[in-house]
């Protein structure tokens, strides 16, 4: 289902912007991968947001406006599995598991958007800044209480 998601975001925005570049006559640059990146560290900081002391939707609000600024309703989906999880657990071992997965995800992502502004046309959206914590204070979120 997020799968599904994900590929029907990034059909649609490539969509857009191959064809600005195609009427641009430039040469095709194909933004999935930034776009797939991107849309999946939205969804694990939706996910993650009640479980960290700070807040990843915050840190990543960029990610909003630059859907905004494409005309599009920006992907709210979430990542069931990993919520579940997250649920059974104690906070910390939460916490951890979703600060570890976070910062895995920004790094994935900070490599695609650097691809990404290297390689798109002009005309499209810088690509969204994140901020990949610290949201706890130590490693293993273990100062988080229940």
């Amino acid at each position: 289902m997020i799968r599904a998601v994900t590929l029907a975001v990034v059909a649609a925005v490539c969509g857009n912007m191959v064809a600005a570049q195609v009427a641009a006559q430039a040469p095709a640059y194909d933004p999935t991968r930034f776009l797939e990146t991107m849309v999946n560290y939205r969804r694990l900081a939706l996910t993650c947001e009640g479980t960290l002391p700070g807040s990843p939707l915050a840190d990543s609000e960029e990610i909003s406006i630059f859907f905004q600024t494409l005309g599009m309703a920006e992907p709210r989906a979430i990542d069931t599995q990993l919520q579940r999880l997250t649920k059974k657990l104690v906070r910390a071992q939460a916490a951890s598991i979703c600060a570890e997965r976070l910062v895995q995800s920004a790094a994935v992502y900070g490599q695609s958007a650097r691809d990404y502004t290297q390689n798109k046309p002009a005309a499209w959206p810088a690509a969204p800044r994140i901020s990949a914590g610290p949201w706890c204070a130590s490693l293993t979120c273990a100062e988080l209480s229940f």
